[in-house]
This record gives structure tokens, sequence and C-alpha cells, in this order.
């Protein structure tokens, strides 16, 4: 599989919730004060960092985006294409929380169910200085997240009796926390995380984190990144089980010759990018790899005559 990744993130929310604030924490670990101006149609941050497990270099470019209403209808034009997105609102604004809805039901209408979903409630430092600020309880998030995003599940997760309300370790889809490298200092851990009530079911999508001192934000962005991993190697080993179907080898072509998709010289800084609504993964050969497109549309093809041979069927 590929060693590099490139992934489109968007945040989205109503106004003032905080998310140039969420974007410029995790990208330069520095906090823009609540008098910022409002983004202005949307702005994009790139960060690259390192999941070790597979020593996979994972590019993400965070996509900021308006969250007034004149701005609704181009804000579309940004997430189009996404990869993850993040959906935000403010713990001490219940009516930021109910607006998360339009959003998620723009999202799924224009991106899908690939689309990777995380919710996030802004401003906990707010809260921990003084508690009755809170309006959104996270238990209301919670099951804001398995109603609306894991309706496939029999019953909702439930907090277990013992559960304190105190640092928890990420569990991320049911494995040990995943380490990531990006060269720069990590935030402090999330104290409210949706990972100790998915241990038996294996969920972790929300957070409430504070872009002011840095609680959990690295967190949230690790968990994502851990799933566009997962997520590439998913479609990578279907695309190899189809290519095996086919009778075809990668990188080699129905004469036994190297076809070019790898072998050619000049490819090593290729890089596997994942675009929405992509059928395939493209390999981007820097500099341009001799023959490569040719040589790919004939096993593209190789697979679309296996399928047709078994009336349209993969298996």
């Amino acid at each position: 599989m590929a060693n590099s990744l490139e992934a489109k993130i968007v945040v989205l929310g109503s106004q003032g919730v905080g998310k140039t604030s969420l974007v410029h924490r995790y990208v330069k670990n520095a906090f823009t004060p609540p008098n910022t101006q409002s983004t202005v149609g949307a702005s994009f941050l790139t960060k690259r960092v390192v999941d070790i497990d597979t020593s996979t270099v994972v590019r993400l470019q965070i996509w900021d985006t308006a969250g007034q209403e004149r701005f609704r209808s181009i804000s579309k034009l940004y997430y189009r294409g996404a990869n993850a997105a993040v959906l935000c609102y403010d713990i001490t604004d219940p009516t930021s929380f109910d607006e998360m809805g339009r959003w998620l039901k723009e999202l799924k209408t224009n991106l899908g169910d690939d689309i990777i979903l995380h919710v996030v409630g802004t401003k906990s430092d707010v809260v921990a200085e003084d508690p009755s600020r809170r309006q959104v309880p996270f238990e209301r998030c919670i099951a804001y997240v398995a109603e609306n995003m894991f309706t496939a599940q029999t019953t909702a997760p439930t907090a277990p009796p013992n559960a304190r309300r105190g640092s928890v370790q990420v569990l991320g889809w049911g494995s040990a926390p995943a380490t990531f490298q990006n060269g720069g200092m990590a935030s402090p851990q999330s104290n409210r995380s949706s990972g100790f009530w998915g241990n038996d079911v294996g969920w972790d999508c929300c957070h409430e984190i504070s872009a002011k001192d840095g609680e959990g934000v690295d967190e949230v962005f690790r968990v994502i990144t851990r799933k566009l991993v997962e997520q590439q190697q998913k479609k990578f080993d279907e695309e190899q089980r189809q290519l095996a179907m086919a009778g075809v080898t990668p990188g080699i072509d129905s004469n036994g010759n190297p076809n070019g998709y790898f072998d050619y010289p000049g490819n090593s800084n290729g890089s596997f990018r994942v675009g929405a609504g992509d059928k395939r993964r493209s390999w981007l050969g820097f500099p341009a790899t001799p023959g490569a497109g040719g040589h790919q549309q004939e096993w593209e093809e190789d697979i679309s005559r296996a399928q047709a041979n078994k009336g349209g069927r993969c298996c």
C-alpha cells in the first residue's frame, strides 16, 4: 500500500463557535482571540503528520468555512470532495448545537455515507472556569451521535456506572490509541471524550475541546487521521481483491511484462490521492511516470471484463 495520503477535512458550524480558533490551534499551535474577524467564504491550512504504526505520511488540508447564513449557499462548494468533516458547536450556546442538524443533512446529501464525521463541543475552558455557563450537556452530544450517525447500532451506548468524568483514553474503533508524529507539542488530552462510552461498540467521534489552552485538539485530529488511514487500507485491500479475481498482478501486464504502474523509474515520490466519489485512487508520480496512463487503463479494463463475465457481479 502507498505510504502517503492526502485528505481534505472541512470544519463546519455556526458563526462564533470557534472553528477558526480550532484550526489555528491544531496547525499553528496558537490561539486566535474571540474578537477575531469572522471567516468570509472559507480558508484552508495544511498540516503533515506521520502515522507511526503504518509509516503513512498524511497531508491534511483543513478547510475553515464561514458559519454565517449569508455564506451558506457557497459553503457547499468548499466542502465538496471532503474526506472528513468536523461539526462544531459551542457548549455554552444551545442554538449552535441545534443548528448542527442542517450541516449534517447537507453533508450526507452531498458527500454520501463514506464521509468521516466528528462532533466537537468548543469552549470547554469557559465551562471549566464557570460551570453554570454550560448549556449543552455532553450526554446530549452522545445521544445525538448515537441517533444520527450510528443508527445501525441496535442500542445506543450508555456510560458505565463507574465511569468518571476525567481524562479518558481514546480507543478509536476499539483499537489501541494511534501514535502520530507531527513535530509539535501535543495538546492536553480532552476531559470529555466519547471513548469510554464506546468501549463495547467501538466508536469514538465526539469530544469537548478548548482552542484556548489546546485541550483535546490534537486528540480530535489524531482520531480522524487514524480513520482516514484505515479507510485507505480498506480501499486498497478491496482493490487487491478485485485484481486477484481478475487474475491480474499489479505491475504486470497480460504478457508478464512490467506495466509501468509501479515499476517505471521516477515514481518514487508518488502518492495515493483519496477523493470522494472516486472509484479508484490514482497514482501520482513526480515526475510523470512514462506510459502509466495506458497501462493503468489496461488493468482497469481487465477488472471490468472479469466482472462482465460474471454477470456484472464482483463475487
